[in-house]
């Protein structure tokens, strides 16, 4: 999910999807009962905490070669991935990891 530039990562449960908002700094995390649509809130809580999210967060920039973009393109189209739903859990990867290093 994707929402002004905030990546958010759901995972469901019975009864209920678990959904968190992920940043550089901050993690937030709320429960979304089966009900309700997980993309409608995840965009409210956004919205109701941007000032808390933006204040938090780092911006990330980078570049990819074009060749490096078509390989990625190629490998995901042949396990049905898409691009940005790649990228964006290669973020959450990323960011995952760089806040478990950061606490030792």
């Amino acid at each position: 999910m994707k929402h002004l530039g905030f990546v958010g990562k759901s995972t469901e449960h019975i009864g209920y999807t678990h959904v968190e908002i992920i940043n550089s700094s901050l993690r937030l995390s709320f429960n979304v009962a089966l009900k309700n649509n997980p993309e409608e809130v995840f965009s409210k809580m956004v919205e109701s905490n941007y000032d808390l999210l933006m204040s938090t967060s780092s911006e990330i920039s980078f570049e990819l070669d074009n060749e490096i973009i078509e390989n990625l393109e190629k490998l995901n189209k042949k396990q049905g991935i898409e691009l940005e739903e790649f990228i964006q859990d290669t973020l959450i990867q990323f960011i995952n990891q760089n806040q478990l290093d950061t606490t030792k």
